[in-house]
């Protein structure tokens, strides 16, 4: 798994938020004792080629809220409803370009029985908001989640995948 995250981070790992070993931190420390957690892989004989995890968020509610102010279109729930949070995405360079992104996006999110998925990407990484728009999300806000990390677009995307 590490060598997809270098290979796909390559242009990111100088950012100290971006190195391997922030990433397995929030991986082991973080996430895969979140509600929930799911992970997909993508293999290629015996070569994990991508990847993809997150897991459920119940305290949801500021994320509704800030659905409800940047998509009227959007029903937002009136009482407590959980959101699935599209914690990491990588596809190795070397099969990227060929469907596999789409793939584990799409057998990710199609387990999930909740009614929005949340996701944060670089703002200026043009191609996977690109490719996220092109699969139905939706940017809703720009947040800096963590002290150190990145400046983010919040996208959301309506469940079920279809």
């Amino acid at each position: 798994m590490l060598v997809v995250y270098i290979a796909s981070h390559l242009s990111y790992l100088q950012d100290p938020w971006s190195s391997p070993e922030r990433f397995w931190a929030r991986l082991v420390e973080m996430y895969v004792r979140t509600e929930d957690f799911g992970l997909v892989a993508g293999w290629s004989g015996s070569t994990m080629i991508g990847y993809a995890f997150g897991s459920v968020r119940s305290d949801a509610r500021r994320i509704w809220d800030t659905v409800a102010q940047a998509l009227p279109d959007v029903s937002v729930p009136s009482g407590i409803a959980p959101v699935y949070i599209f914690r990491e995405f990588a596809v190795h360079p070397d099969h990227q370009g060929r469907g596999h992104g789409r793939t584990l996006h799409n057998t990710l999110l199609g387990t999930r029985g909740e009614r929005l998925a949340h996701l944060l990407v670089r703002t200026h990484n043009e191609r996977a908001r690109r490719a996220y728009s092109s699969w139905g999300w939706r940017a809703i806000v720009q947040v800096r989640p963590f002290d150190v990390g990145p400046l983010t677009d919040a996208m959301v995307r309506e469940l079920p995948i279809s």
